[in-house]
């Protein structure tokens, strides 16, 4: 009894390799015809089916193993490759017995009915199997290579048990045959329940869509979910996806970014998405989705399960011009809508500026992924457009976001030639050891495809409105007016935005701040935002204006200039709010010829401006440009401008900072107020020419008024101021000093025989009070020029020295020797405005001395 048991046990070691590796024997006629017997009803039962098609195994009879534990034929699989057909079967020992069940024991081969034999083997996860304990079952996986031309039903799956008394010390207990009506692959719709690492796994097609794609491609999109029912973590099983087609051709699935990892707890479910480049003649009805698992340090493939995919569904993601396009993410609804177009066209090229809705139609928050935008042409050519837009972007639900998206095109400005395509974000298939180049690809497919709404061109890349739509409301934006202004040694770029409350309601405006992007390079530095009127809330239909501001080298040349309303969430978030592309136009100055005006305002509230008259005071070295400004108050109450800034412009672009002086009282309803504007400029500029550019002065984010000093200024306009010509008038009448009107009534010079010269003169002064005015410079200058040349002159100052009114009297002396022989004669009395120490003459009158006053002479005595 000894020897037999040391016998058994060294003939069991001795084939344990081939045991565990599958190395299957010859088995006996005996033994053959034992096995077929033992499976007879077995075979009745499954032939009675043969024109139906079964998905099911559970039909076959178990095999016996010892009077009360058996085996089953649980599941079994086939993948076809270039080489010939990787088989796997599953077989399932149950030990109803009270002791254990001693795998070493049992065993499995595989013949054809034509009597091939195939060598199975255990797959490397189950080799460690060794036993069954009492009422429990182990499930042994077996793989083998096959031809190209067998069939499962070819096979039969034969149970081996060592058995002494038998010739080759092993018998056949039984065998399963795959009836030729069994489908390996899981109907449409249903649940398949697979061994994943050893984790019961219940995997079920979710659903698969077509997306178009370039060169003839199609992007093949399948969802799968994956139910681990197993009481242990399922931890990153070596799976890869296969798309099979009814012709046999097997194209690998990449698993986006969200399904690399499979980790899913127990009684937990995953979603995956698989993608897969395919060429558009490739036919997808019946096609079938196949799950392997690779075992071993040989990375061995093993085909677990083929999922029938139901009918693909070819994405409409193509949307007609002014259509929503719905795109799912994270199973919420997510609308977007191409608002809006502008082009502007310069030769050969164009600018394409667009606006694109995203709102949350779901019921919870979403994280917008980062798609990628491109527009292309009929004949394929491709545009990228570059934002920032959804970096980050999330959406409550409800909310709205509008995103500018802008480009720059070859073409006539054709929009009819053109598509907006929104592409998913690129998903990579990492490389690693366990994946091959076949199947690693990059790919990223549209999600949405948008013809181009009628585009509105714009000859200027101005005044058309863009529609801003949020949670807060729908907003027309349009830029009114972008203009670059010469500060001191650097320019001003000033934009004037409008924004319009589109809504039906009462709405209030973010906290905005303004951002300029040159040739994409964003200014920082000093920016500023200045609204027109206080408050940021706007009824339905209601505007307000604001100005953006940044000042730039004088030097600097730009060929693209974005303008950006910046929302401000909180400190340290921001948003884009809208972006208003200008193609770097500037606009030119609007200009106001000699003696036009220019109204400005609304109707309640309107200023008409212009320039009165301009004068050259000349000087040694350089000459005094002065210009009387005029507003008029055009309103029903006491309105105006605030404080101006001007600087004067020669023909030959020489900028100069003008000193203004301005009433700080605003006119009254009809009323005038004249700014007055002075600069020194050499004597050899150009004057016929000249330009005062005038603007409203900006400081600290709002408009000047009173005495505070502009840092910046916006609303420019460039007035024609050539100086006047000055005809000297030839009696004292009617002098014009602005606003005032002066009169020599009467003028006597008084003789004295003495070197004293009384002057004395009745004149009237008249103010226009309608006029409201500063400071007032101006001298009056009084010069007598005696007949033989010898000058005298008297400075006054208008208002104080010269009081206004009628029949008012000014006297002043004069002493000089010269006078102390004089008997009478003549002398020109001229009068003179002198401004900032330089004048000129604005009228003279000659005059006899008056001699009433001369001491008489005694007559001489003779006596």
């Amino acid at each position: 009894m000894n020897q037999r048991k040391l016998f058994v046990s060294l003939l069991a070691s001795t084939l344990l390799i081939s045991s565990t590796a599958g190395i299957a024997m010859a088995a006996s006629t005996t033994n053959k015809t034992s096995a077929n017997s033992s499976n007879s009803s077995s075979t009745k039962k499954v032939t009675t089916t043969t024109n139906k098609t079964v998905h099911t195994l559970s039909n076959l009879s178990p095999v016996k193993v010892t009077s009360r534990s058996t085996v089953k034929l649980t599941d079994v699989n086939i993948l076809s490759q270039d080489d010939g057909n990787v088989v796997t079967y599953t077989l399932t020992y149950k030990n109803n017995d009270s002791t254990p069940m001693m795998m070493l024991d049992y065993w499995s081969k595989v013949k054809t009915k034509g009597g091939t034999l195939f060598s199975p083997k255990l797959i490397a996860k189950d080799q460690e199997k060794k036993t069954v304990a009492p009422g429990s079952t182990v499930d042994l996986t077996y793989v083998m290579k096959v031809g190209r031309e067998v069939k499962l039903s070819d096979l039969n799956f034969l149970i081996v048990k060592w058995d002494f008394s038998h010739a080759n010390y092993e018998r056949t207990l039984g065998k399963f045959n795959v009836p030729a009506s069994y489908s390996i692959t899981t109907p449409v719709g249903k649940t398949k329940t697979v061994r994943l690492s050893d984790s019961a796994v219940k995997v079920k097609v979710a659903g698969i869509k077509v997306f178009p794609g370039e060169d003839k491609n199609q992007y093949v999109k399948i969802g799968v979910n994956l139910n681990n029912i197993s009481y242990k973590l399922l931890e990153n099983p070596n799976i890869k996806w296969i798309l099979r087609t009814p012709s046999g051709t097997n194209y690998p699935l990449t698993p986006d970014k969200d399904s690399t990892s499979v980790s899913i707890q127990a009684q937990a479910n995953k979603a995956l998405s698989l993608m897969a480049s395919l060429p558009t003649s490739v036919k997808l009805q019946k096609s079938e989705l196949l799950l392997v698992e690779e075992q071993g340090e040989e990375k061995t493939v093993l085909p677990v399960v083929a999922l029938q995919l139901p009918e693909a569904s070819k994405t409409n993601v193509e949307v007609a011009a002014n259509q929503p396009n719905i795109i799912s993410v994270e199973g919420q609804r997510l609308s977007t809508l191409l608002e809006s177009a502008k082009v502007r066209v310069d030769d050969a090229a164009y600018d394409l500026n667009m606006q694109l809705v995203l709102k949350n139609e779901g019921k919870k928050a979403i994280k917008v992924p980062t798609y990628t935008f491109e527009v292309r042409t009929a004949d394929g050519t491709v545009y990228p457009i570059e934002t920032k837009a959804l970096d980050a972007l999330k959406l409550n639900p409800g909310d709205i976001k509008t995103i500018k998206l802008n480009t720059s095109l070859q073409g006539d400005g054709d929009t009819s030639k053109i598509k907006l395509y929104a592409m998913s974000p690129m998903n990579k298939s990492e490389s690693t050891e366990s994946t091959t180049p076949s199947n690693s690809f990059e790919f990223s497919y549209p999600v949405g495809v948008y013809a181009i709404p009628q585009a509105v061109s714009s000859g200027d890349g101005l005044t058309t409105e863009s529609v801003v739509k949020n949670n807060k409301g729908t907003f027309g934006v349009s830029l009114g007016s972008l203009q670059r202004l010469p500060w001191l040694d650097s320019d001003i770029v000033a934009a004037k935005v409008t924004i319009r409350n589109a809504g039906t309601k009462t709405v209030q405006l973010p906290e905005l701040e303004a951002m300029f992007t040159i040739d994409s390079a964003q200014v920082d530095g000093d920016k500023k935002l200045i609204y027109t009127q206080s408050g940021k809330l706007l009824g339905a239909g209601m505007t307000t204006e604001a100005y953006l501001l940044t000042k730039i080298p004088s030097e600097l040349r730009m060929s693209r200039l974005e303008v950006s309303l910046i929302e401000k969430v909180s400190e340290e978030e921001t948003n884009e709010w809208i972006t208003l592309n200008t193609s770097g136009l500037i606009q030119p100055i609007s200009y106001v010829g000699t003696g036009k005006t220019y109204t400005s305002g609304t109707a309640d509230k309107e200023t008409e401006m212009g320039v009165r008259r301009t004068i050259r005071y000349p000087g040694t070295s350089s000459d005094i440009v002065y210009t009387e400004f005029e507003m008029t108050n055009k309103s029903l109450r006491q309105s105006g401008l605030g404080k101006l800034v001007g600087y004067f412009k020669t023909s030959d672009s020489q900028y100069y900072r003008a000193t203004a002086k301005q009433s700080e009282r605003l006119p009254g309803p009809g009323q005038k107020s004249i700014v007055t504007f002075w600069a020194k400029v050499p004597k050899s500029g150009t004057f016929s020419d000249m330009r005062l550019i005038v603007g409203e002065g900006i400081a600290d984010s709002k408009f000047v008024t009173g005495d505070g000093e502009a840092t910046a200024y916006v609303n420019a306009l460039a007035f024609e101021v050539p100086p006047m010509s000055i005809n000297v008038l030839g009696t004292l009448t009617n002098i014009d000093l602005y606003p005032y009107t002066f009169t020599a009534n009467s003028v006597r010079a008084y003789l004295a025989g003495s070197s004293s010269v009384q002057v004395e003169m009745n004149y009237s002064l008249s103010r226009n009070e309608e006029i409201e005015m500063g400071e007032n410079e101006h001298k009056l200058i009084l010069t007598l020029t005696d007949q033989a040349g010898k000058t005298f002159e008297k400075e006054l100052t208008i208002g104080t020295d010269l009081k206004t009114g009628t029949n008012q009297t000014l006297s002043w002396s004069i002493e000089d020797s010269f006078f102390e022989k004089m008997r009478g004669g003549s002398y020109r009395l001229s009068v003179y405005d002198q401004f900032q120490g330089q004048r000129i003459r604005l009228a003279e009158q000659g005059y006899g001395y008056d001699m009433s006053k001369f001491p008489k002479e005694e007559p001489e005595d003779f006596r």
